[in-house]
């Protein structure tokens, strides 16, 4: 197991359950504004626009998505599907490869990727061939600094060693692996059989290819889930010596994701009992000696989103936590979003929609969202709030927020000190509520956001 060394910031958290804000449906806050706020007057211009208009000097963070998967995970809110005759790989390739040469032609001439990240879906399921084509034309269209840090998600089921050693010869760095949860009687319950002996083989392949970061999704509030479940898989991921686990509450929404139909509401575990669980999974993980960062990530205390959290650096994007602090985020693929100074524009999530603008060179773009000067200072408190749980407030948000922040002042999850606000250690699992005190165009409303615990 990791041994823990000296903090130089606290990390304490009360895990009291306030079910009047753990019930609380709001945004992960992975953008301001979150995008269930897009919308379709943000098009192919506007994103060209703001392409255009970065400096010379940009650097770019780079995310692919690839939205094709062996099998459909009953639990999954990702935009993917099983590959078909209809709706093959090999035809959004050609078309991602449309879309690159497009994306790099609207670019000036200078900045330069120094982050790129595969998601899905599972990436995985790309043949090597496949792999070497999507890689060379990233590296034709696009100028990549010399030690772009690469990273893919991937599901361990899928990771042959053909695979690992495909993107281990284009540089990968880092695999993101879904493990969500061990028990195989909840595995079951989510269409995910996956025997820890794979996820093993996974790690020892992926290392043995020279790819040393290594990441852990965990999942609680899975149907049939249990404390003891969750426990079991933190101490998984610790005995593995994996550098980052993210944990993440399951987002039961079936009128929004049809497969998540297979799982019976009745297995759902909620109110203090899915809070338990969350609390089991962190304090499992920081008892095997991995920090916690922001509000549902962990990390090995020499890992670089370790640092940036100590340092003040730590930054929250799509991804989650990053330690990646890049001018933009050009997304890529059927579903991505893209995140420029100013704009947030995303693509057609439907891939035959995709692939039909692209064989006729058009825009995949199809909504986004503005981002004026006071949404810019919205995203950054907010951020700021949940990467340092600490934040100091302008004085015209102390007023527009007063009655929000004092309900969570009142509630012990937040202290004014004068214009410093900082989160309590009762307030810490609680922090997405918090932050939510700042976003003025929330409003209730069931099903369009995840539970805040």
């Amino acid at each position: 197991m990791i041994m823990r060394t000296l903090r130089e910031k606290s990390t304490a958290r009360r895990w009291d359950y306030l079910p009047e804000f753990a019930q609380e449906q709001l945004p992960r806050y992975t953008s301001y504004p979150p995008a269930n706020r897009f919308n379709g007057a943000i098009g192919p211009g506007a994103a060209s626009a703001a392409l255009l208009s970065l400096p010379e000097s940009a650097s770019l963070s780079l995310y692919l998505h690839i939205p094709y998967c062996q099998m459909l995970c009953w639990y999954c809110g990702c935009h993917t599907s099983v590959p078909t005759k209809a709706d093959p790989i090999d035809s959004y390739i050609d078309a991602l490869e449309i879309e690159i040469a497009q994306v790099a032609e609207q670019l000036p001439a200078g900045p330069r990727v120094t982050r790129l990240h595969f998601g899905g879906g599972s990436p995985d399921i790309l043949s090597p061939p496949q792999i070497d084509r999507l890689f060379s034309a990233l590296r034709g269209a696009f100028s990549f600094s010399r030690y772009p840090e690469i990273a893919a998600e991937s599901d361990p089921r899928g990771l042959s060693r053909e695979v690992i050693d495909a993107f281990a010869r284009n540089g990968l760095t880092r695999a993101s692996m879904g493990v969500q949860v061990l028990d195989r009687g909840v595995q079951d319950r989510i269409n995910r059989i996956q025997p820890p002996a794979s996820i093993e083989t996974a790690i020892r392949s992926l290392r043995a290819a020279g790819v040393d970061g290594i990441n852990f999704d965990l999942m609680y509030g899975l149907p049939g889930q249990t404390r003891e479940h969750v426990v079991e898989t933190a101490t998984f991921a610790a005995m593995q010596d994996v550098d980052r686990v993210a944990v993440f509450g399951y987002a039961h929404v079936p009128w929004m994701k049809k497969h998540q139909k297979g799982i019976c509401v009745d297995d759902l575990p909620s109110g203090e009992i899915r809070f338990r669980q969350a609390e089991a999974a962190a304090c499992t993980l920081e008892q095997a000696g991995y920090l916690p960062i922001g509000f549902d990530h962990f990390a090995a205390p020499g890992d670089a989103l370790a640092t940036a959290d100590r340092d003040g650096r730590l930054h929250r994007n799509f991804q989650g936590y990053t330690d990646d602090n890049t001018t933009a985020l050009i997304g890529l693929g059927a579903s991505a979003i893209s995140s420029l100074p100013g704009l947030i524009y995303q693509n057609v999530a439907d891939t035959a929609l995709y692939r039909a603008a692209l064989s006729e060179r058009r825009s995949p773009v199809v909504r986004g969202a503005a981002i004026s000067g006071g949404d810019m200072e919205t995203a950054r408190l907010i951020e700021r709030l949940l990467c340092d749980f600490e934040i100091d407030l302008p004085t015209s948000y102390m007023a527009a927020c007063a009655e929000r922040l004092s309900r969570v002042i009142d509630a012990g999850l937040a202290e004014l000190h004068g214009h410093r606000l900082q989160v309590t250690a009762r307030g810490r699992p609680y922090v997405r509520n918090v932050a939510a005190c700042f976003d003025p165009e929330l409003a209730p409303h069931v099903g369009r956001h995840s539970l805040a615990v």
